[in-house]
C-alpha cells in the first residue's frame, strides 16, 4: 500500500493519490481529470464533476467544481493546470492528485486547463 507523500507550498498541497479501491481510481473514470468540491466527496471516491477533453486555454469552472477539495488527473500522458482567483497556477502531472490545503491560504481553485504534456512548466506558480 502507497503512503500519501506531500509537498506543502505557500499553503498548498500536492500528494499522489491514495491507493486505489476496487473499480474506477477514486471513483475518476480513465482519461479523465476529477475534481472532488468536498472533503466527504474525495472520501467517498464521489466526483462532483470531471473534464476529459485537452483545452488550448482555461476553462471557468462551474459550481460542482470550482474551489475544489481535491483534483485528480487519471490521464496518463497529460497535465493539468489550475488557477487560483488570484491568477497562480499549480500544475498536477499525470496520475497524480492536488489537495486545496484548508488552514493555510484563501487560494481556491478556479479555472482548469488540460495540457497535452507529460511535464509541468511553471513560472512562479504555487
Amino acid at each position: 500500500m502507497l503512503g500519501v507523500a506531500a509537498v506543502g507550498i505557500a499553503g498548498l498541497v500536492v500528494a499522489p493519490a491514495p491507493p486505489a479501491s476496487a473499480g474506477l481510481p477514486y471513483g475518476c473514470e480513465l482519461s479523465a481529470v476529477c475534481v472532488y468540491l468536498t472533503s466527504a466527496d474525495w472520501i467517498a471516491r464521489r466526483p462532483t464533476a470531471s473534464f476529459t477533453k485537452v483545452t488550448e486555454e482555461f476553462v471557468v469552472l462551474g459550481p460542482r467544481s470550482r474551489h475544489g477539495y481535491a483534483v485528480f488527473n487519471s490521464r496518463f500522458d497529460d497535465t493539468v493546470y489550475l488557477m487560483s482567483r488570484d491568477g497562480t497556477e499549480v500544475c498536477v502531472e499525470p496520475h497524480s492528485t492536488w489537495f486545496h490545503d484548508e488552514s493555510g491560504t484563501s487560494r481556491k481553485i478556479a479555472d482548469l486547463q488540460i495540457v497535452d504534456d507529460f511535464n509541468c512548466y511553471l513560472d512562479g506558480g504555487y
